[in-house]
Parts: structure tokens; sequence; C-alpha cells
């Protein structure tokens, strides 16, 4: 497995996963000729966003060449959008962190 040293190399192969999990499951679909629209992909990391959407690749995300371009490809062809959430409106948050007293 390969580790990021960064927070947006994580949040970026954790989208490149979900990726990969939408798209197993429109091929289900397909398969059994379930109508479906395309997914949008909710993600609170500004950074992950922005390069989904503008692909700049440098040093700094030069170990995340392949995720990049997975789920690049799937956003050009349209089979995926990717929308930036605050973390404020991330539901899923609630559920990971402990309830203050």
């Amino acid at each position: 497995m390969v580790k990021y040293l960064s927070y947006t190399g994580a949040e970026y192969r954790s989208l490149a996963q979900a990726t990969a999990e939408v798209m197993w499951i429109q091929t289900l679909l397909t398969e059994l000729s379930i109508p479906f629209t395309n997914p949008a992909v909710f993600c609170d990391n500004q950074s992950v966003v922005a390069i989904t959407h503008n692909p700049v690749l440098h040093s700094r995300t030069k170990h995340m060449e392949i995720d990049i371009f997975f789920v690049r490809e799937k956003v050009l062809a349209k089979k995926l959008q990717v929308y930036h959430i605050p973390a404020i409106d991330q539901w899923a948050d609630a559920l990971k962190k402990s309830v203050s007293n």
C-alpha cells in the first residue's frame, strides 16, 4: 500500500477509492438494466477538488499521479462529478467525531 505523507494525498487516494467503487456500482446497475444518473462525489478538501478539475502536476503531486489520472478520466468523460462541500455540511463527520460534554 502506498503511504502518503500529505493530507491532500491521503484525501485524493480516498477519492480515487470512492470513484472505483462508484464505477463498480455503475457497471452492476448497467448489467442489471437499472437506470441511474451520473453520480456526484462530495469532498471537503478544496485542494483535492481543484486538482480533480485542473490537474496541475508538480513535485508535490507526483506520488498521486495514477489516482489523479484515474479520477480525472472519469470527470472528463462525464461519468462522475466532484463537488466541494464545506466541512460543516459533512454529515458523515458527525458520526466519526466524539460528542462533546
